[in-house]
């Protein structure tokens, strides 16, 4: 990704030449690169300097158009006969008054066609230059920087000093002076600070969002940063002397880039209906997690990490609790606060640099100066005092270091600077040094705090700190806090959905959601999802007095008639596919024709009919996520053991073999406690209730069976065998109900039933292992577990 480039960023780049027939061939060959806006200025020992451009005056332009006007004027009185009806005068005034309006036409036309450099420009440069020099000037963008430097150092006799002056910067150099950060506070004070601020804030959703939206204020730090970013790059083109900082945005320009384009592609398009926002003060309309973010970065100097974020929100949370929305949309307004902490660190350091060529100039004209006498240092010094009569502290220190030992410039020079600066130069100098040293804290505490936020695990972090979360695992079932994320999350967007719609908070709907719960006297029923996202959701709607929009009542309509709607739609969609062009023919058909081409259509009207109605069903009704629990962390839990069976066929040894082997894989990826592994077998089906390799095979899988479990620990590994009956349906012997029927015996087994065909089902393995097994996973013979996945 490159930043976009932003119109208008010129670049006046300079090459100071001791030759002027050089100079000016290198003019030339500026015309000739087609850099329309070039000029060289000469100076001569005693005379003033003269500046010589490419193309036509605006002098030249009117003196040529003024002859034409004359010429148009006299041919048009000529040709009507009336020259000779006029007095001398009055012809005089007449051809004047042609020759003016021609004139002042191919003036103005010559000023706005003609491509030149800015004037301003011309008469700084033609202020600063000394004697015997020439000096060339291309006004280019700054994309054009460096083919401009290769003509101006493409001479053999001499090589050129090369500057370059920038165009003003588009941005307020008051709105970046913010992020620099001297101290760095305690993790009390910061809890102490994000108490206080808590209290200090309030909200309502009623107040009107105020201030450029999210993707605006992003819009605008890219455009600062690829202005900075272009600008250093032009530098660096030019073998500028670089500061640290400098060094380091140009250096991480990839990890901006990254940064910038994750958060346009992450950002929704609207954000403040969606989030609380601050009810009253400056700030009065704005989100409060965003304020609430950049007081975070600011508090924490801009480096941020995982701990710090989760001491800042528990503090402010003890006060006031965030909603889900806001938690969610922390890590967005962190980023979007660090890309503008970014933004001001940038401006500052383009600022340097600039005054730092600046002041490699400035040190070149007055070291010439010297060269030349006294009164021209001097004429040079008020020369820089016009432009600079009020010098910064890093332009005069980056002066002093070039001026080091020239000891005729630099007694004037540092009075001039101590006057303007009210301080002593050495002084002001170690200030601008420490000032340096805190900007490159800041900037790599920033850089780093971006590459930080990036990597954190933010669903797991969310968990940890959210105040709905902790409510929620209050759940009277204690099922709650066994959920996935991802049910969990569904959980969590109801209460979110029950409280916009009801005008209440979310936690009166979570207290509402657990009172029910405690109330209830059926075991699902004790269960907090159960009013969040399954049959007792309505309960809880009516119990806050929301008012379900006509949208979600309608999806839940479509949901509760689904069969009845998607049939109904493909007939009718079908119907109307095939009955429109036969009602436009039907008149010019006979009815037997138009049967045959009604069936003939049947088949395609059905086929689009399904592609249709599919695609407005998934657009309508979104995919929902089925509710599941995950012992990732803490792993299965006694009251939750487990039993993972592969249904298979006992066909030969070599495949009984292989199927043990996978087994045992299955098993090295899952070694929970409280998860055993089962081979549910059947034989091949068969002529007879038995066959002569029946014997051998389960030898063979039983052995097996034994061998896990002497090299992994008794009690982990299991058999499940039972014999052939006969089918009418197949007329061969076979296992009953095939694979379905396996698993039918295996949970009758489980729950401990007798029957006589369970008897001897379990032919390996510790029966009383099998005891108070909750969940059978079913996995095929040819389907792996990978690592951990049984925990999910």
């Amino acid at each position: 990704m490159r930043f976009r480039r932003r119109e208008g960023d010129r670049v006046l780049v300079v090459g100071i030449f001791q030759s002027p027939g050089i100079g000016q061939a290198v003019l030339k060959n500026l015309h000739r690169a087609r850099f329309r806006r070039a000029a060289a200025i000469h100076a001569s020992t005693g005379g003033r300097p003269r500046v010589e451009e490419y193309g036509v005056s605006a002098i030249d332009g009117a003196t040529a158009a003024l002859a034409v006007g004359l010429a148009i004027g006299a041919f048009t009185l000529w040709q009507r006969g009336i020259l000779a009806d006029f007095r001398p005068g009055m012809l005089a005034l007449l051809l004047t008054a042609f020759a003016l309006a021609g004139a002042l036409s191919g003036w103005i036309l010559v000023r706005l066609l003609r491509e030149h450099v800015d004037e301003t420009w011309l008469a700084r440069c033609a202020s600063a230059i000394l004697p015997d020099e020439t000096l060339v000037m291309a006004e280019v963008e700054a994309s054009e920087t460096a083919r401009v430097l290769v003509i101006l150092g493409d001479v053999e006799a001499e090589a050129p000093l090369t500057f370059a002056f920038r165009s003003p910067r588009p941005f307020s150099v008051e709105s970046s002076t913010r992020p620099l950060w001297e101290e760095r506070p305690s993790i009390q004070h910061l809890s102490e600070n994000a108490a206080q601020l808590a209290g200090s804030i309030s909200v309502s959703r009623e107040a009107q969002p105020r201030g450029q939206s999210f993707l605006r204020r992003l819009r605008e730090v890219e455009g600062a940063l690829e202005w900075a970013n272009t600008r250093l790059t032009m530098s660096a083109k030019m073998h500028h002397a670089f500061t640290l900082s400098a060094e380091w945005l140009l250096d991480n320009a990839y990890l901006i880039r990254e940064q910038v384009t994750d958060l346009r592609r992450s950002l929704p398009q609207k954000y403040y209906g969606e989030l609380p926002l601050i009810a009253s003060g400056p700030e009065a309309g704005l989100p409060r997690v965003y304020r609430v973010a950049s007081e975070m970065v600011s508090e924490s100097c801009g480096e941020l990490g995982p701990e710090i974020i989760r001491k800042f929100l528990v503090a402010f949370q003890a006060v006031t609790p965030l909603d889900i929305g806001e938690l969610w949309a922390l890590p967005l307004m962190l980023r979007l606060q660090l890309l503008e902490c970014l933004r001001a660190l940038a401006i500052q350091v383009e600022q340097q640099q600039s005054q730092s060529e600046e002041a490699d100039f400035w040190a070149n004209r007055l070291i010439t100066a010297v060269r030349h006498s006294s009164p021209r240092l001097l004429k040079m010094l008020e020369e820089l005092m016009e432009r600079h009569p009020e010098p910064t502290a890093h332009f005069a220190s980056e002066l002093m270091v070039h001026l080091h030992d020239e000891e005729a410039a630099l007694p004037v020079v540092s009075g001039w600077l101590e006057r303007s600066l009210r301080a002593p130069l050495l002084e002001v100098m170690q200030q601008e040094h420490r000032r340096q040293a805190v900007q490159q804290t800041a900037l790599a505490d920033v850089i780093n705090s971006c590459r930080l936020i990036a990597q954190i695990a933010w669903p797991e972090f969310f968990e940890s700190i959210s105040w709905a979360e902790s409510e929620l695992a209050a759940d009277p079932a204690g099922v709650y806090a066994r959920l996935d994320f991802e049910t969990g999350d569904r959980c969590r967007t109801a209460v979110e959905e029950i409280a916009r719609w009801s005008k209440r908070s979310e936690q009166e709907i979570i207290d509402q959601a657990l009172a029910l719960a405690e109330a209830a006297e059926d075991e699902v029923a004790r269960h907090v999802g159960y009013y969040l996202i399954d049959a007792g959701r309505r309960a809880l709607e009516r119990a806050s007095g929301a008012r379900v929009p006509l949208a979600e009542r309608s999806r839940r309509w479509l949901r509760a008639h689904a069969a009845g709607v998607y049939f109904g739609s493909l007939l009718v969609l079908a119907v109307t596919i095939v009955g429109a062009p036969l009602l436009f023919i039907a008149g010019a058909v006979p009815g037997v024709t138009l049967g045959l081409l009604g069936l003939l259509l049947l088949l395609p009207a059905s086929e689009l009919a399904v592609l249709v109605v599919n695609y407005f069903v998934t657009s309508i009704l979104p995919p929902q996520v089925l509710p599941k629990m995950s012992f990732k962390k803490e792993g299965i839990p006694n009251d939750c053991r487990t039993v993972v069976v592969v249904p298979t066929l006992l066909t030969t040894p070599d495949a009984i073999q292989s199927e043990l082997n996978r087994l045992e894989i299955r098993y090295l990826g899952n070694t929970d406690a409280n998860l055993r592994f089962s081979l549910l077998t059947d034989f091949a089906d068969a002529p007879r209730q038995s066959m002569p390799e029946d014997k051998e095979y389960i030898d063979i899988v039983a052995r097996g069976i034994e061998e896990l479990n002497r090299r992994h620990g008794a009690g982990r590994f299991f058999l499940f065998h039972r014999g052939r009956s006969w089918s009418e349906s197949e007329q061969r012997w076979i296992g009953w109900e095939r694979k379905r029927g396996k698993l039918e015996q295996l949970n009758r087994f489980l729950i401990g039933e007798s029957a006589p065909e369970l008897e001897g089902f379990l032919c390996a393995g510790d029966r009383n292992q099998l005891e108070s097994i909750r969940f059978v996973i079913t996995l095929d013979a040819d389907t792996q577990l990978l690592r951990g996945t049984a925990r999910r």
